[in-house]
């Protein structure tokens, strides 16, 4: 890992995730990043710690996306730890049944909803506040290539991510005008995270998993770094005229 050249700061939400960690470690080659998580702060700072030794600049904050005030000062924290933002990235998403919507549990959608919806919404909102006020930036969120196209027995993966990327695109429209630039990352079957978890967990999670890299043109499942290469540059530069996209990694699955 190089020293950060830029010295304005990426808050990144779900940054120690099994597709989090990956894109923090990408991002931290040229900017500070703070490291938002929920609840494994040792691998937030284990994290943090790798990246410090190797040259870059990390800090480690809580956040809970359900929570609009928590959202709110985590985003601060970052703006706090940098003196300005270039970017927010959530990586987040909570845990989900691959089962068919008949029988999704009452408190699963709940929580599924409450978690990526209105999550994502806090997120857009005061990621939006702190990156007008500084002169503009870039959010990115995961989404996921089945808002791109339907996949049988996922939807508390599409669902949900389909309404979260139509916030995306609202915002983008909403605040444009302020240099403020949102756009959505959606990964198909990746190597790390739910995949592998979905894998262990029962035949219709598997079946899910199954179908979906079947039907993959490239025929693997891609890897973590493919998905933090994306993130990189839509939060760079070279992405400065680049908003409201949903931009998929899947290796074809949604051609």
């Amino acid at each position: 890992m190089t020293t950060t050249e830029n010295q304005n700061g990426i808050a990144i939400l779900g940054g120690a995730g099994g597709l989090g960690a990956p894109a923090t470690r990408r991002l931290a080659r040229r900017a500070p990043v703070t490291i938002g998580y929920l609840s494994n702060v040792e691998k937030a700072e284990a994290l943090a710690k790798e990246i410090t030794e190797s040259g870059g600049s990390a800090k480690t904050a809580q956040v809970d996306m359900t929570d609009s005030d928590s959202v709110k000062a985590f985003i601060a924290r970052g703006v706090s730890d940098w003196g300005k933002l270039d970017a927010v990235v959530s990586v987040t998403g909570p845990a989900i049944p691959l089962c068919a919507l008949d029988a999704v549990k009452d408190e699963d959608f709940k929580r599924i909803f409450d978690t990526d919806v209105y999550g994502s919404f806090n997120v857009i909102r005061h990621a939006s506040d702190a990156l007008k006020a500084s002169g503009g930036g870039s959010i990115v969120l995961f989404l996921t290539t089945a808002i791109l196209r339907t996949l049988e027995d996922d939807g508390m993966s599409g669902v949900p991510k389909t309404a979260v990327a139509g916030l995306m695109r609202q915002a983008a429209r909403e605040v444009g005008q302020h240099n403020v630039r949102l756009n959505g990352v959606a990964p198909g079957v990746i190597n790390a995270g739910i995949v592998l978890t979905s894998f262990e967990v029962d035949d219709t999670a598997k079946a899910v998993i199954a179908s979906c890299l079947n039907q993959t043109p490239l025929g693997r499942m891609g890897e973590p770094e493919e998905v933090a290469a994306l993130v990189d540059f839509l939060t760079s530069s070279d992405a400065t005229y680049i908003s409201g996209q949903v931009i998929a990694v899947d290796g074809g699955y949604s051609a």
